[in-house]
């Protein structure tokens, strides 16, 4: 390679990354309701203290409680995200060096990670999974390079950072487990080494155990009393197969990959264990991928390095690579999920540019092919953060308007967390609001109404778009701001109305 080639292969990722997430920095009118969740424990941590009623570890949002009065919380957070990206993209390219050696197919990697549908959306949203990632990563990282030369120092360090990925999200048991068993599979007599690296684990985790028991939490409950089905498993299969943005990727998997697997458990039981999570857990998918995603993406480079050297081009290349694209076209006929591209014309256009993907990757040709799978994933990409760009906005509109202009109380019926965060935790002492079901007809009665104590009501059909309000027959409610829009061909509504009291 020439210098200017190499210069291009080290620098152009990180460009790109920062023109793109700067680019998508506000492009969400709101939030998920999580992470209004998250932004409230870091309000309640800002004035020493940590809600009763949240089952999300602290960490992330003791991040974002560390921020400048004057600046407002969510851009705080999201600034915190572009950041983390950042710093995430940096040891991701420390970590494909660690096993590739050839910088072409690094530069490859980064744009994998960079485009990817799945982390590079969760990586524009205030939620802990991108940051969970980059420790788990950088657990992964650390313990390759400190493999062959392990001090009880080290093995410390190992320990706290798998300590801060379990105070980032709950999946960090099984990262601090994955690692303790890479330990005892590859030195099962030195006793110190699992002293050590639990001591490291035990200093972090100790105070917020201390403070919180971690059998209270109430993630345990979710699973209970799930429904698993036939449908269930073919979504997770989709989704997997789909995790790449780039559907035909598995096709280029060798041999060779076993083997990697084998003589790497560090990265082989958390990632066995991670996928295995996911398919328990499969209301989370595909948000749960985001960590294992880096380690897929490792996986992939090394198979398409492999097929460069020694690859030999073949009919069963091309079956294969036509039969899951089949597969993931059919499934997303019957399934229509949300980040699998509901949009069938971008659909057939990302069929066709996958199929030249496939070519220019059979053919050996380096340039074509990365440009090709990276124009994949940006459509991809696009269209899955162009989807939910809008979620929550009559809602989220419709509740700063009230916490900036209205006196008094507010009964909402948003279940979402986003009335809450901007009536009740920012700093709005004329205003307050609390939840109240107004979908049921029997309880927007006159007299149901004066029971409530409210001066007003925020009703939004957000959460149910059949939802209809008649304030026609009902005169005691007066309207005072309307916020709809049209979103994805649906229509929503988030309407302020005022309540006149008779006496």
């Amino acid at each position: 390679m020439t210098l200017q080639s190499k210069t291009i292969f080290k620098y152009l990722p990180y460009v790109l990354f920062i023109i793109v997430h700067f680019l998508l920095l506000n492009i969400n009118t709101a939030e998920w309701g999580d992470s209004y969740r998250i932004l409230r424990a870091s309000e309640f941590i800002r004035d020493g203290s940590y809600p009763e009623d949240e089952k999300r570890p602290p960490l992330y949002s003791l991040f974002l409680a560390v921020r400048p009065e004057a600046i407002d919380p969510v851009m705080w957070a999201r600034g915190f995200m572009l950041v983390a990206g950042f710093a995430g993209m940096v040891l991701f390219s420390k970590f494909l060096k660690q096993y590739i050696k050839d910088e072409r197919f690094v530069f490859l990697g980064m744009l994998l990670l960079l485009f990817n549908p799945d982390f590079l959306y969760w990586s524009i949203r205030v939620m802990a999974d991108v940051p969970f990632a980059l420790l788990s990563l950088l657990a992964i990282y650390l313990y390759k390079k400190w493999k062959g030369s392990w001090s009880n120092k080290r093995l410390f360090i190992l320990g706290v950072v798998a300590g801060l990925s379990i105070l980032t999200r709950f999946e960090g048991y099984i990262l601090a487990g994955s690692l303790f068993l890479a330990l005892s599979i590859e030195h099962r007599r030195k006793l110190k080494n699992y002293v050590y690296y639990g001591l490291g684990a035990l200093v972090v985790l100790l105070p917020w155990f201390l403070y919180r028991s971690p059998f209270s939490s109430t993630y345990l409950e979710e699973p209970a009393g799930r429904a698993y089905d036939s449908r269930m498993i073919w979504i997770y299969i989709a989704s997997l197969l789909a995790i790449f943005g780039f559907v035909p990727a598995f096709s280029f998997v060798k041999k060779s990959t076993w083997k990697f697997i084998t003589s790497n458990p560090h990265i082989s039981i958390f990632l066995f264990l991670e996928l295995l999570l996911i398919l328990l857990w499969p209301a989370a998918i595909p948000r749960l991928f985001v960590a294992v995603v880096p380690l897929l993406i490792l996986l992939l480079t090394l198979s398409l390095e492999k097929w460069w050297e020694d690859g030999k081009e073949s009919k069963f290349i091309y079956i294969c690579a036509a039969s899951l694209l089949f597969l993931y076209a059919g499934s997303q006929y019957f399934l229509k999920l949300q980040f699998l591209v509901l949009d069938k014309v971008l659909l057939g256009v990302l069929f066709l540019f996958q199929i030249a993907a496939v070519f220019f990757i059979v053919k050996k040709n380096f340039l074509l092919s990365a440009v090709s799978l990276a124009v994949i994933m940006s459509l991809w990409s696009g269209s899955v953060i162009k989807l939910h760009k809008d979620i929550f906005i009559s809602v989220k509109n419709a509740a700063e308007y009230a916490s900036y202009n209205l006196e008094g109380k507010v009964a909402y019926n948003d279940v979402s967390s986003v009335s809450d965060f901007y009536l009740n935790v920012l700093d709005t002492p004329k205003i307050s609001g609390f939840y109240y079901n107004t979908e049921s007809k029997k309880n927007l009665t006159y007299e149901a109404l004066k029971s409530t104590g409210a001066d007003y009501f925020l009703i939004t059909n957000e959460h149910n778009t059949t939802m209809e309000l008649d304030l026609e027959s009902r005169p005691y409610l007066k309207p005072v701001k309307d916020f709809s829009y049209n979103v994805n061909g649906a229509e929503f509504f988030a309407k302020i109305v005022r309540f006149e009291r008779k006496d």
